[in-house]
């Protein structure tokens, strides 16, 4: 359980990763988002999103998610982050699958601690071979690489892309967006044969370095809970704060 205190920025940091990672079509209903892409598995680009405007959960709530997925020809997922865990309640009641890929929200509440680093590299447009290890490593399909370079350029913040190479090689990538005073971390990934060497410490900080030009204050990134060896990087790197959990209830299409 994370320490959700501050709801005000809990919702805040919630509405800045989901305008970090961008939807092909998004439809709002009672204050939730319907989240749909096509050519990727991705739950959260692929689900039903609260936001801090939400409503109480109805049955006309549940037809039109189930109604939006349908014709997508989807099942419906919604994401249940732990500022309204009350929503696991009415998903039982609607015959919901059980919690899937429990996931943390941390919070580096100051950027004093990220440093630049020579070798890594930072461009603020997605170069090719940047955007296929990307597309490679969050399941999307071969077709999608024109719609993703331009979801990334169309997010409407300030954003930067983070490549470190060995040999012409990348080995690690990352990029962050500028939402306010909040840098959101995303697409973090190292490549297998580079992993535990460092890499990704390096790039992150260099990354966030650059972030505070750009008016960032503090940073936020979401991982897996089982991920043990990523949360301990972090926590390293000054991301001290559980902010929030968040995990996935499906219902299959019929």
């Amino acid at each position: 359980m994370s320490n959700i205190q501050n709801l005000e920025l809990c919702w805040q940091v919630e509405a800045a990763c989901a305008a970090a990672w961008p939807a092909e079509q998004i439809q709002s209903c009672q204050g939730f988002e319907f989240r749909q892409t096509v050519g990727t598995k991705s739950r959260r680009i692929n689900s039903v999103n609260p936001t801090f405007q939400h409503q109480p959960v109805d049955a006309k709530l549940l037809d039109a998610a189930t109604n939006f997925y349908a014709a997508c020809d989807q099942n419906t997922v919604f994401r249940v982050p732990e500022m309204i865990s009350e929503l696991d309640n009415i998903l039982d009641l609607n015959h919901f699958d059980e919690a899937q890929a429990r996931t943390k929200t941390l919070l580096a509440p100051t950027m004093s601690g990220f440093e630049w680093q020579q070798d890594v590299q930072i461009t603020t447009h997605p170069e090719d071979r940047w955007l296929q290890f990307a597309l490679e490593r969050a399941d999307f399909s071969a077709d999608s690489h024109v719609w993703f370079r331009q979801a990334l350029l169309n997010i409407g913040y300030p954003i930067l892309f983070a490549h470190i190479e060995e040999d012409q090689e990348l080995a690690a990538i990352a990029y962050a967006v500028v939402i306010g005073d909040i840098a959101i971390v995303e697409s973090v990934e190292t490549a297998p044969k580079f992993r535990r060497q460092g890499r990704a410490a390096k790039l992150l900080s260099s990354l966030l370095a650059k972030c505070k030009r750009l008016g960032a204050t503090k940073a936020a990134l979401q991982v897996v809970a089982q991920n043990t060896a990523a949360r301990a990087l972090y926590k390293k790197l000054g991301f001290s704060t559980e902010l929030y959990d968040y995990h996935y209830r499906t219902k299959p299409i019929k």
